[in-house]
């Protein structure tokens, strides 16, 4: 189909000016996308927090904090319980304090508990005749006024308990779906290790061929790392005056990490000259294993069939998006308005509980009020807590803290990473010496 227009208008129309005025627009080809490492975020992280300006200025001077850093992310042992645990053999319950809502929560219930008290000595200056203890007569007219607050406060308790519960449910499967996936990036790396471990190349008498060993103990530098690395990431808020992993993430940490061999030299310059967002440092090495893995098989280090590779690149595809999943999820924990909603009806609920209580308890109120307000600000702040599964933000008021021990995760992966080689060191069958391993065996 031809449009009519034919001759040198034709080609005066398609020509590029840029082909015409060199000097004026940019020459052909030079349109770079490039990530910068000072202003990338994705959209699942979030502005750029102070604590990760802070870290983006780390120099040479700072490695101590660095140094204090790696010292608690190489352990293998001695972490703290991955959450707080509960024990009901040890001690009577009631005598918990540490990390409870009450060790939160005390002095807004005691001063929730005061208002009605403070509401009686005022009726009783209004109104002599109105007892100290006893329930104030529905016949007065202070207390008819109370009373019928009172009522409309009842309304008001069905709503809040409502919406605070169904708050909590919501908050604690959001917290359940962050932990599942801690344990599903732990479960995919100690796959990929096991399958590693299992087909790794042997010489005939079972034993691991010694290049195969050097393979196996670098794909379990490089999982220490990927993992390290993305953590790094993910956690990025100062407890105290103790550092974050967060510092890992800049170039001296790098460095750092080099003289104490979490990394070589060649895997230093590899990840800088990638010239990405340190955020993204862990993708970087987690293609490193991948590629690992699939020269290692056209070597012949690895022994396995299509079945072998299908499964190793699925488990790392399954690695990749769980990682990825974190941070999507907390990027989408709960929208503003319900927060907000939830907060305005708790708040509320408990700066009208003082007076509607009084007209139906009299004193009794004081120590009810202050159950109602330990109920129901405990399970708003508690609810917050949740939606704060790495401590990052520090939703709750009332520095309240249902945070996953990252360091505990670290040190179970960085022991699963030695267990795997290890275990088929040597192998009980399929030994031309039978006597090898039991002269090998250590002395127990």
């Amino acid at each position: 189909m031809s449009l009519g227009v034919t001759g040198p208008l034709v080609g005066a129309a398609l020509e590029d000016p840029r082909l015409r005025w060199p000097g004026i627009f940019p020459a052909l080809g030079q349109t770079k996308l490039k990530l910068n490492p000072d202003k990338y975020r994705s959209a699942s992280q979030g502005p750029l927090t102070q604590d990760e300006r802070v870290i983006n200025k780390y120099d040479r001077k700072d490695l101590e904090e660095i140094d204090a850093v790696i010292d608690q992310i190489t352990r293998t042992h001695g972490w703290k319980p991955i959450i707080p645990q509960y024990y009901a053999s040890r001690t009577w319950l009631w005598r918990q304090w540490h990390g409870t809502i009450v060790e939160r929560l005390w002095p807004s219930v005691l001063i929730s508990a005061a208002l009605p008290g403070l509401i009686a000595v005022c009726t009783h200056f209004i109104d002599p005749s109105i007892t100290w203890l006893g329930v104030p007569e529905g016949s007065h007219q202070l207390v008819a006024a109370l009373s019928a607050v009172s009522n409309g406060w009842n309304y008001l308790l069905t709503l809040t308990t409502f919406v605070t519960t169904f708050f909590v449910s919501h908050a604690h499967d959001f917290w359940r779906t962050a932990y599942k996936l801690t344990r599903v990036v732990q479960g995919r790396m100690n796959d990929v290790a096991m399958l590693c471990a299992t087909h790794a190349a042997r010489g005939p008498q079972g034993a691991i061929d010694p290049a195969a060993k050097v393979l196996l103990k670098d794909l379990a530098r490089q999982a220490r790392l990927t993992h390290v690395l993305f953590w790094s990431d993910v956690c990025y808020r100062r407890v105290g005056d103790s550092a974050s992993v967060h510092v890992l993430l800049s170039s001296a940490a790098l460095e750092r990490m080099e003289e104490r061999g979490l990394l070589t030299e060649r895997e230093h310059a590899a990840l800088l000259y990638a010239d990405l967002p340190p955020s993204r440092w862990y993708l970087v090495t987690m293609e490193w294993i991948g590629a690992r893995i699939a020269l290692a098989r056209r070597q012949g280090l690895l022994v396995g069939g299509e079945g072998f590779e299908q499964t190793v690149l699925q488990k790392l595809c399954e690695l990749r998006g769980a990682c990825m999943g974190i941070p999507d999820e907390l990027a989408a924990r709960m929208p503003l308005a319900y927060v907000h909603f939830t907060n305005m009806l708790v708040d509320a609920l408990l700066v009208i509980a003082p007076f509607a209580l009084y007209s139906k308890l009299g004193a009794f109120a004081v120590l009810i009020n202050g159950v109602i307000a330990l109920f129901y600000r405990g399970l708003l702040e508690l609810s917050k807590s949740f939606l704060d599964p790495f401590g990052n933000r520090r939703v709750s008021s009332t520095s309240l803290s249902a945070d996953i021990r990252i360091d505990t995760l670290i040190g179970e992966i960085n022991a699963g990473s030695i267990i795997w080689p290890k275990g088929v060191e040597r192998l009980p069958f399929d030994t031309d010496a039978g006597e090898i391993l039991l002269n090998e065996l250590p002395q127990l």
